[in-house]
C-alpha cells in the first residue's frame, strides 16, 4: 500500500496526490508538527491549522481511507517514523506550497505530484513571464481571464472593459450596519482538544470566527456570495473602525489551506453574477484578486527564490515595542489593527498595506522581520504569502 503525505495546507480530496487516491490502495499520512506550533504564531492559526488537520482526517477515515495522524517533533521525524512503523510500497506528496518543504520532500525520497491547487501552476507562471519585458499583474490578470473564460465574451471582457477599480473606492458609510455579522461557529470538544494541546503563544483564543472544516468553509463562502458580494466592489478599501469585516469575504484562510479552491470561488460568484442583482465592479474585483494578485504573488514566489533575502532601501530597524506589545501604539489607526490581529489574527487589505506595512515601510523596519511578525501574526500567513 502507498501512503500520501498531505500537508497541512493541503487539506483537500481534489488537490493533487489525493485526486485519484483509492481507500484500498491508499493510506495517508498527515504530521503535526511540535517544532511549526513552536514558532511562536497566533493561537488561532494554530489552532485553525491543526484543527482543520484532524477534522479532515476524520473525514478521510469515513471515506475508508487508513489515516496515520501523528505528532511529532519535527515533520520529518513524524514521517520517518511513519516509514519505520508502516513500511509503504510509495511515499507520494503533491507538491507542498513552499521551497522549505519541498527540500523536505526531496530530503526524504518522497515522490511529488504537480500541484493543482492554484489555477496557474508556477511553471506555466515561468512561461508566461519569460515572454514578458516586465511582469505587470495586470497584463497576467488578463491572460488569466482569457485562460479561464471567467467575465468573459469570447475573446472580450463582459461589460466592455478588464478592470471596473475606479468604482471600488467609495469612503466607508456613515451606517455600518448594513454589512452583516461574519458567521461564527460554536467551539465543541475537538476545539477544546486542540486547545489544550496547543504551547501557549499570544493572541485571544478562538470563539468561532474561523471554520475548521471544508463544510464551514463552504458555509462562509454561501455567506459572502449571498449577503456581501454585491457591497464588496464600492467599499474594499475603505476602512472604519464602525466594522472591522466590512464586505470582505475573510476567505483567505481557507483557500491558503486547501479547504476551498480557487476554481469554486470564483464559479459560485459568477454563478451569482449571472443570476442578477449583484455589480460587475463587485464581481470583477473579487475575481481579480483571486485569479490576478493571489496567484500572481504565488508565481513571483517561485519565480524569484532569493527574493525574500532582498532588501533594496538597507532597512534594518528592529520590530517597534508597539508591534510586540510591549507598548502602547499612539496612532489611533495602529491601534485599531493590532486590535484585530490581536481578537481575530485578521484584519484586510487596507489595515494591512496602508497601515500596517505603509509603516514599516516608512520607518525602515528590516524587512526579514516584518515578514516574520506578519507571518505570525496572521490567520492567513504562509511563506509564499
Amino acid at each position: 500500500m502507498r501512503t500520501v503525505l498531505v500537508f497541512g495546507d493541503q487539506l483537500n480530496r481534489r488537490i493533487g496526490a489525493l485526486s485519484d487516491a483509492e481507500p484500498d490502495q491508499t493510506r495517508v499520512l498527515l504530521v503535526e508538527s511540535e517544532a511549526v506550533l513552536a514558532l511562536g504564531r497566533h493561537v488561532q492559526r494554530n489552532h485553525l491549522v491543526v484543527t482543520a488537520m484532524r477534522r479532515f482526517a476524520g473525514e478521510l477515515r469515513d471515506a475508508g481511507f487508513e489515516v496515520d495522524l501523528r505528532r511529532a517533533p519535527t515533520m520529518g521525524d513524524g514521517v520517518r517514523a511513519h516509514v519505520d512503523e508502516c513500511s509503504p510500497d510509495e511515499l507520494v506528496a503533491t507538491e507542498p506550497n513552499s521551497r522549505r518543504a519541498r527540500a523536505l520532500c526531496e530530503r526524504l525520497g518522497v515522490t511529488q505530484v504537480r500541484s493543482n491547487q492554484f489555477l496557474c501552476h508556477h511553471e506555466d507562471f515561468a512561461a508566461w513571464a519569460d515572454d514578458q519585458t516586465t511582469l505587470q499583474m495586470e497584463r497576467f490578470y488578463r491572460w488569466r481571464r482569457t485562460a479561464t473564460g471567467y467575465l468573459m465574451d469570447g475573446d472580450e471582457p463582459i461589460g466592455g472593459q478588464w478592470n471596473f477599480d475606479h468604482d471600488n473606492r467609495e469612503p466607508p458609510p456613515k451606517d455600518a450596519s448594513i454589512f452583516t455579522a461574519p458567521p461564527s461557529s460554536a467551539l465543541d470538544e475537538l476545539d477544546a482538544e486542540v486547545l489544550a494541546s496547543l504551547p501557549e503563544t499570544h493572541g485571544e483564543s478562538p470563539v468561532g470566527w474561523w471554520a475548521t472544516s471544508r463544510r464551514g468553509a463552504l458555509a462562509r463562502l454561501r455567506h459572502f456570495v449571498d449577503h456581501e458580494l454585491g457591497r464588496f466592489g464600492p467599499f474594499e478599501d475603505a476602512m472604519t473602525h464602525r466594522s472591522w469585516s466590512l464586505a470582505h469575504s475573510m476567505l483567505s484562510p481557507y483557500l491558503n489551506l486547501g479547504l476551498l479552491l480557487p476554481d469554486e470561488v470564483c464559479e459560485r460568484v459568477l454563478d451569482r453574477f449571472e443570476e442578477g442583482g449583484v455589480p460587475i465592479s463587485s464581481v470583477e474585483g473579487f475575481v481579480r484578486q483571486v485569479i490576478g494578485w493571489r496567484e500572481y504573488v504565488w508565481g513571483l514566489y517561485w519565480r524569484w527564490p532569493d527574493h525574500a533575502e532582498a532588501n533594496v532601501f538597507d532597512h534594518d530597524a528592529p520590530i517597534p515595542p508597539a508591534l510586540t506589545g510591549e507598548a502602547e501604539p499612539h496612532m489611533r489607526c495602529v491601534a485599531d489593527a493590532l486590535d484585530g490581529l490581536r481578537e481575530r489574527a485578521w484584519v484586510h487589505h487596507i489595515p494591512r498595506l496602508m497601515i500596517l506595512s505603509n509603516l514599516s515601510n516608512l520607518v525602515g523596519l528590516d524587512p526579514k522581520a516584518v515578514m516574520r511578525w506578519q507571518w505570525d501574526h496572521y490567520i492567513d500567513g504562509a511563506e509564499w504569502v
